[in-house]
């Protein structure tokens, strides 16, 4: 009878809401996330069985599971707000503070999100041209249905929202953690194995889509071998010699040797042939955005083969002996910076 009566309560434990004392809220069964500010406390409810591939890897970095390269430990914790929209949104993700910084890794945004960047209090992953980063967020203030196009809301505030509309930027998150409710939740414990198994299938998945729409550039990527990323711009990239130290900025001059082709191996320019580096300076001289957003992101010395997407290149127009729509293949190299 006492074993049966210890069984009940045992069930009535796993399966009943959870308090949290903090706040005074029973939190029915699923998954949390508590951000725990120097002005307070918010409480996120996380979309993971719908998004288990954006859910798992904020999770992962939350819990210091993720190989993030740089830092160790809990990714968030003792991050500022790195910007802010007034009455808009909080960014977080960024330890540089620039909006440049966080992890080397982004990955394919995942589709199905039931919960909206038009609802205030969303939680959103950072993203550009269907690449979401792989650890920059927003927090809405204020909704925005219109982000739903190219952002996805993978949670939502369930309490905290006078805390939130004191946070600015430059307050700190000092820790974030996650608060499980239920076996399901339980049963959600993402780590670096788990989550890239999931962005590498997401990948191979987003390839067989890009091979039919672009069966040139998918049969030159496949020539690259399997170290080729993807920029959240669409850039695809290799490197193949590791460069060091400082990273270009704007207003930075640079100096840079490339070899530039067409997919067909035609060559169009090369500053090797002439046996002269190419100089500009970030934001003043008129250069490709491919070049651009490329330079910024090398080191001194370091070399990479990229492919352009032609909105990042030439466009419609072309140039010279380059056709117009074209993706263009450069092998670039770093020299040096001032």
């Amino acid at each position: 009878m006492k074993k049966k009566i210890l069984w009940i309560l045992m069930i009535l434990f796993l399966i009943s809401p959870v308090l949290i004392s903090a706040e005074d809220l029973v939190l029915p069964q699923g998954l949390y996330a508590r951000f725990s500010t120097n002005k307070g406390d918010l409480l996120f409810l996380l979309n993971y069985e719908r998004l288990p591939r954006t859910v798992g890897n904020f999770v992962a970095l939350a819990e210091g599971r993720m190989d993030t390269g740089e830092t160790s430990g809990p990714y968030y914790t003792n991050q500022d707000f790195f910007r802010e929209i007034k009455g808009y949104a909080l960014f977080l993700g960024d330890p540089t503070g620039t909006g440049d910084g966080g992890v080397d890794y982004t990955f394919p945004r995942e589709k199905g999100a039931l919960l909206s960047t038009g609802t205030p209090g969303s939680l959103v992953m950072m993203s550009n041209g269907g690449e979401d980063h792989g650890s920059q967020l927003m927090i809405m203030i204020s909704g925005d249905p219109f982000l739903d196009r190219k952002y996805t809301a993978f949670g939502q505030l369930q309490s905290g929202e006078k805390t939130l509309s004191k946070l600015k930027r430059g307050d700190t998150v000092n820790s974030v953690s996650i608060i499980r409710v239920g076996s399901k939740a339980e049963a959600f414990r993402p780590d670096a194995d788990s989550v890239n198994k999931l962005i590498r299938e997401a990948r191979i998945e987003e390839r067989q889509i890009f091979a039919e729409e672009h069966p040139d550039v998918a049969a030159y990527l496949e020539t690259m071998g399997d170290d080729v990323k993807k920029s959240e711009t669409g850039i695809y990239y290799s490197i193949t010699q590791a460069g060091e130290g400082a990273k270009p900025r704007p207003g930075s001059t640079v100096r840079m040797h490339y070899s530039g082709r067409l997919l067909n191996g035609q060559e169009f320019d090369s500053s090797y042939r002439r046996g002269e580096t190419f100089q500009f300076t970030i934001g003043v001289d008129g250069v490709i955005p491919g070049w651009v957003e490329t330079a910024i992101s090398m080191q001194t010395g370091e070399k990479r083969t990229i492919i352009l997407p032609p909105e990042l290149a030439y466009g419609k127009n072309g140039y010279g002996p380059i056709p117009p729509d074209s993706w263009l293949v450069f092998d670039i190299e770093l020299v040096d910076f001032q």
